[in-house]
Order: C-alpha cells, then sequence, then structure tokens
C-alpha cells in the first residue's frame, strides 16, 4: 500500500482502521446489558467497559479516525516508539482537525469519553485454516494503555495525549482504510458513520454485485438486542444520509439484504480538485453472495 500523503491533506483525507470498517466496536447508544458482541463471517468482537462506563456515540468514533489518520500521515504530534500521541493543540483546534463540531460544552464530553475509552476492553475471536487444522485464535486488550486529558483553553501548560495498547496500535496501522473527511464528520449519527466505512471498504476495488444478507448486517453492526424490523428502520434511515453526500454509491435495497455494485470511491473529490487520492489494497474478487463464511482479516 502507498499512504504517502502531504499534510495539508489533514483535513481532507480520514483513515478508518479495518476492524473499525468490519464491524461496530462502539455502541451508537449506551447499551443496557453488561457487554456487547458484533460479528463478521468467522471473525466476533465482544466490548465490555469498566464500571459500566460505555464509550458510545460519535465521539470515540471520531478520536479513533483521527489518531489513525495522524499515524498514517506521520505526523510529529505521534511517538512511534511509546504508541503514544499528544494533541498539542487547543480544543477548538482538535474540533476542527477530528472533525467534532465545536460548541461550550464538549470538552467535558470529549474528556469523559476518553476516559471510558481508557476503561474499555474488547476482545477478538478469530478462526483461521491453517493446513488441515482450525484455529480459534483470541486477543484481548484494552483501547489505551495511559491517558491525560487536558482540554483546557485557559491553560495549555498541559497537553492531552493517550498511550495506546500494543495490539490496539496493530489495528489503527494495519491495511487503514481512507475516507472522505468531510462526509465523515457531517454524517451527524454514528450508525451512518459506521456504515459509511463500511462500505467504503466493501465497494473499493468491487469488480461484480455483492449481496449481503439482513441478518449478517445486524449481527455486525447492532449484534441481536434489536428485532430485526427496527434495525432495517436504522440501517436505511443512515444509508440514505451517506447516498446525499456519497452520489456514486450504487446499492440496492432488497427483501434478503443489501447489493452493493461498482461504483466511484466517495475521495474522487480529491481527485476532480487535482490532488491525488491515496491507494488502499483490493483483493480484486469477484463475489455474487456474502454469506458470512470468509475471513475479513
Amino acid at each position: 500500500m502507498d499512504y504517502s500523503i502531504g499534510s495539508d491533506k489533514l483535513l481532507e483525507i480520514t483513515y478508518s482502521p479495518k476492524l473499525m470498517s468490519i464491524v461496530s466496536i462502539f455502541p451508537a447508544e449506551k447499551p443496557k446489558t453488561s457487554y456487547i458482541e458484533r460479528r463478521n463471517g468467522s471473525v466476533s468482537v465482544n466490548v465490555a467497559p469498566a464500571f459500566d462506563r460505555w464509550a458510545y456515540g460519535k465521539i470515540p468514533r471520531l478520536v479513533l479516525l483521527y489518531s489513525c489518520s495522524l499515524i498514517m500521515q506521520h505526523s510529529q504530534l505521534v511517538d512511534f516508539e511509546t504508541r503514544t500521541i499528544v494533541f498539542d493543540e487547543s480544543f477548538r483546534s482538535f474540533c476542527r482537525n477530528s472533525g467534532l463540531p465545536y460548541y461550550g460544552s464538549l470538552a467535558g464530553e470529549v474528556d469523559d469519553m476518553l476516559d471510558r475509552m481508557l476503561n474499555t476492553f474488547v476482545q477478538i475471536r478469530g478462526w483461521f485454516k491453517n493446513e488441515d487444522e482450525t484455529i480459534k485464535a483470541v486477543a484481548n486488550y484494552r483501547i489505551f494503555d495511559y491517558g491525560e486529558f487536558h482540554f483546557n483553553e485557559h491553560d495549555k501548560s498541559k497537553k492531552t495525549y493517550i498511550r495506546f495498547s500494543k495490539l490496539l496500535w496493530r489495528v489503527l496501522t494495519e491495511k487503514c482504510i481512507p475516507l472522505n473527511k468531510t462526509m465523515a464528520s457531517n454524517l451527524r449519527s454514528s450508525r451512518a458513520l459506521d456504515i459509511y466505512q463500511w462500505l467504503s471498504y466493501r465497494t473499493y476495488g468491487l469488480k461484480g454485485r455483492v449481496v449481503v444478507p439482513w441478518q449478517n448486517l445486524r449481527v455486525q453492526f447492532e449484534g441481536d438486542e434489536i428485532p430485526m424490523y427496527r434495525f432495517k428502520e436504522q440501517f436505511l434511515r443512515a444509508l440514505r444520509t451517506i447516498q446525499n453526500s456519497w452520489t456514486d454509491l450504487h446499492v440496492e435495497i432488497l427483501s434478503e439484504g443489501v447489493a452493493m455494485n461498482p461504483c466511484k470511491s466517495s475521495i474522487r473529490q480529491l481527485e476532480a480538485c487535482g490532488k491525488d487520492a491515496p491507494a488502499m489494497e483490493s483483493d480484486g474478487k469477484t463475489v455474487t453472495k456474502d454469506d458470512g463464511g470468509f475471513n475479513p482479516f
């Protein structure tokens, strides 16, 4: 992959970790359960908070997208040896760069969500074929190893910084997906942001029509916590907001699921402005139906 990109594109391109493009790591709303499970093919992800302090909504998603973007662009704010990112900027600038809408009480909300992310535990399970043997691999990690949060417009002496766990650092640095920054920021709902990341990943380099069953989509984005009719309503509402911005997106809503067709990437606007869009790997496979039997990693 070639992700070489100038620093002037910080406000034009954001990057999504591949895992976030496959399953929803964070719930859209605060769950009533002690943990959530999301599945995609042979990979399942369990997420649980400490002290019932869930990280949810759009803020945790944009924090990880922004962190991934700083890493991919080799920003001076990133210490690669210690896996640390320092948000060396005013809170207003942080909002502008991360895609958050700035308002007075937001700093406290961001501090709170960062603290909740610090206390979030993630487990990934995957089943892989090795010759004649099926192997189950399990990885457990916290999102952050350490963090200090000092978003204060009046006191610039202390910096907000986070140190990622080793496993999550791998998630943030391997096979990231380029997204249209403006589009990602303008999507108001966290569900729409999750679906946009997934569509960007699945449609890149797509050679043929792919049908994804509704049941696969529900366990990928919402788990089994809500009935199917409600999930479809939420999914279609979010999809319409994506289509309003991504006009070249070619999807069909079927009784059995959602059909995706080859289309132009949502970052084509950068090419129209004479700027190079980052490349992304594609397996180039033509698929007729997504039955959940593949390993997305």
